[in-house]
């Protein structure tokens, strides 16, 4: 009975080898060029309420980006009041964004921070309804507005890779790995410098049934940031997932 036993789990294992070693052999590496196009956000409009004073006012929060910079625009709106409206500028930090002003009116720095489908409004002081609930922003998808890029990416020897996006004229270089079923591409910007605190891009992409072009399913970026004793760690900064996955086709 024991040799039996023992044949039949030698069995098993010769088995579950082959299956994944088959399963292995029929991933297909990525090679040659590959170009497509990438939407993202050039005009977000965030809105929502905030109960002051027993009074319902409005806000409207609007992230652009332009030739010019990455430009904002806060818009309050009291009932018994003049709306304001104050123009300044955003940017990426360590997991949210900020939208900084300089026109000597207070709080003069806010913050949006994700919370599942929603964003906290906040600044460093704290920021809430009457009742003591944070106040929440939702993206109006009617008014905002997402353009395309070209995106190229080629993959050269020794699982070395090159990104070229219209955001830079130079490439963003790094190396491909195997990530289960997703073949995972991570790159820094490359311009003849120390790109060790640089930001960090990384891209999830899966072959298409055919296996003759690739779907870039989501993008993820990080930047190392400063600890209070000066080390650097490198953080969260944000991600992008793509509902419909782009299509690379080899060129």
């Amino acid at each position: 009975m024991y040799l039996l036993f023992k044949t039949f789990v030698n069995r098993a294992i010769l088995v579950l080898f082959v299956f994944f070693s088959f399963i292995s052999c029929t991933k297909k590496d990525p090679t040659g060029n590959f170009k497509g196009e990438i939407k993202d956000w050039v005009h977000e409009v965030f809105e929502g309420s905030v109960l002051a004073n027993n009074k319902l006012c409005q806000i409207t929060v609007i992230f652009k980006q332009l030739p010019q910079g990455q430009l904002s625009t806060l818009l309050f709106k009291h009932p018994d009041m003049t709306d304001v409206v104050r123009n300044g500028k955003w940017e990426v930090e360590d997991g949210y964004r900020s939208i900084t002003f300089s026109d000597d009116k207070q709080p003069s720095k806010y913050f949006l921070i994700k919370k599942g489908v929603r964003y906290a409004f906040q600044t460093k002081e704290g920021l809430a309804n009457d009742d003591g609930s944070p106040i929440l922003l939702m993206r109006n998808e009617g008014k905002s507005r997402k353009m395309g890029y070209p995106f190229k990416i080629f993959f050269g020897d020794d699982k070395k890779v090159k990104v070229k996006t219209v955001a830079s004229n130079n490439f963003y270089i790094g190396e491909w790995k195997w990530n289960g079923g997703d073949i995972t591409v991570t790159v820094k910007l490359h311009d003849g410098e120390d790109f060790q605190d640089l930001e960090t891009y990384k891209y999830f992409l899966s072959w298409t049934d055919n296996e003759n072009a690739l779907l870039l399913k989501k993008m993820l970026i990080t930047r190392p940031f400063k600890n209070k004793d000066g080390s650097m760690r490198q953080s969260w900064m944000s991600s992008l997932v793509f509902p419909e996955k782009p299509k690379l086709s080899s060129f």
